[in-house]
């Protein structure tokens, strides 16, 4: 991360003390927020774009008015990063936790949906489901081909790990692909099997998935803003506290996510964690108070620091 939060925090006190004083009457200028456009068949995309508006409105008393500019094309995830690094584009995206991000943009320290896209479910053909429900170790997914987007922040923790993967750069190109079983896996979270499934049940009928197995691993979701807009960051973290301590973000996460944490919730469930080598245990222990205290449970012990 290029600039840090903590030090960005000192310098709009500072500026803000100017504009309040007498002699420094100067109205807020608005702020403009322009967000890439991001096609899913899920809740999730419009979720966070409800808490960016949440946190935005909570601090237009500190930090003036503003207005949210949506592009209405696709953006690839490394497009956006170029869009974050260049500041004319993009504002603001969001993104599970990556390490080029925090080396490129400034990455909000607030966990978006609760860590919940820590677990990590499977999309297969049914005759790898026999064999994906027999898993019962970490090792015993090496025996499959796992489907990625390029860009994606789970594409590195399994690199990380040397399993077999396959990319695509279209989000729709991977369920053909899987269909045309060119992999055998397609990893994704809570939020976004639920969602998909019911596109799939029409276009691609052939596809399923266990309920029952998955991998558990550190996947925080952030805000990540362009260097040229570091006020941005830090009204995004006020309004997000604000909105955490008046109970709105949890209303309005349990509006968008309440199946899918029921879903993680299962008894059935089988989880086998992978470490995510994107983030830190400073990381965990900055986020822990926002994340879902059952995940805390589960995480904890696999990231103490190291003696």
């Amino acid at each position: 991360m290029k600039l840090k939060l903590s030090t960005l925090l000192l310098g709009v006190v500072v500026n803000t003390t100017l504009i309040a004083s007498p002699q420094n009457q100067i109205t807020p200028s608005v702020t403009v927020v322009k967000v890439p456009y991001i096609s899913r068949e899920t809740n999730h995309v419009d979720y966070v774009h409800k808490l960016m508006e949440l946190a935005l409105d909570k601090t237009k008393a500190e930090f003036g008015d503003y207005r949210i500019q949506y592009h209405d094309t696709e953006t690839l995830p490394e497009r956006q990063l170029r869009g974050l690094e260049e500041g004319e584009q993009v504002s603001v995206t969001f993104s599970h936790a990556k390490a080029k991000w925090d080396n490129a943009a400034i990455r909000v320290p607030f966990p978006l949906a609760k860590g919940l896209g820590s677990y990590r479910f499977f999309f297969t053909l049914p005759k790898h489901l026999p064999s994906l429900e027999k898993v019962d170790s970490l090792d015993d997914f090496y025996q499959f081909i796992f489907g990625q987007g390029l860009g994606w922040s789970t594409a590195s923790i399994l690199e990380d790990h040397q399993f077999r993967v396959e990319y695509s750069s279209r989000y729709v190109g991977l369920f053909i692909m899987l269909e045309s079983e060119r992999f055998d896996l397609l990893m994704r979270g809570a939020f976004e099997i639920l969602g998909e499934e019911q596109h799939l049940k029409t276009e691609h009928p052939s596809i399923t998935y266990s309920p029952d197995i998955a991998m558990l691993t550190l996947l925080p979701m952030y805000f990540y803003v362009s260097d040229t807009q570091p006020e941005l960051a830090i009204r995004l973290e006020r309004g997000l506290k604000i909105a955490f301590e008046s109970g709105e973000f949890d209303e309005l996460f349990t509006l968008y996510f309440q199946d899918a944490v029921q879903f993680v919730n299962s008894p059935t469930l089988r989880s086998f964690w992978i470490d995510n080598r994107n983030v830190s245990a400073e990381q965990f222990y900055e986020i822990k108070p926002y994340l879902l205290p059952e995940l805390i449970e589960k995480i904890e012990p696999n990231i103490q620091p190291k003696l």
